[in-house]
Parts: C-alpha cells; sequence; structure tokens
C-alpha cells in the first residue's frame, strides 16, 4: 500500500474482488446447469433401463414359449 493513496489501493482491492467474485459466480453457474443436465440424462437413462429391462423380459417369455411349443411336438 503506498502511503500516498490509501483510497486508490482499497478501491484497486475492491474492484479486484469484485472481478473475482463474478468469475466465481459465472463458474458456479456453469457448473449448475452441467448439473442439471447430467441429471436429466441420469434420469432418461434410468428410463432406458426400465424399458430395456422391460423388453428383455417379454423377448425371455416369448422364447420359453416357444421353447415349450417345440419340446412338445418332439
Amino acid at each position: 500500500m503506498t502511503s500516498t493513496n490509501p483510497q486508490r489501493w482499497t478501491d484497486d482491492r475492491l474492484d479486484a474482488l469484485a472481478a473475482s467474485t463474478q468469475s466465481l459466480l459465472e463458474a458456479t453457474q456453469a457448473n449448475t446447469k452441467s448439473i442439471e443436465r447430467m441429471i436429466e440424462n441420469q434420469l432418461a437413462m434410468q428410463t432406458l433401463h426400465g424399458q430395456v429391462a422391460e423388453q428383455t423380459l417379454q423377448l425371455k417369455r416369448a422364447v420359453d414359449y416357444l421353447l415349450s411349443k417345440d419340446g412338445g411336438q418332439s
């Protein structure tokens, strides 16, 4: 700090602090948006997983049915 202009030094420090705070806010907002997208994608993946599980179960039932019909004809 210079003894000739302490107010200028204080103003400079406050400006630097404001710029750092703004930068931190922008980074936080960007991260929040990324996290929200990740959550949406995770929910979509869970939905798809449920659909695949249901289709797999239906396919297994169809295969079991066809195998039982084939076994009865042999």
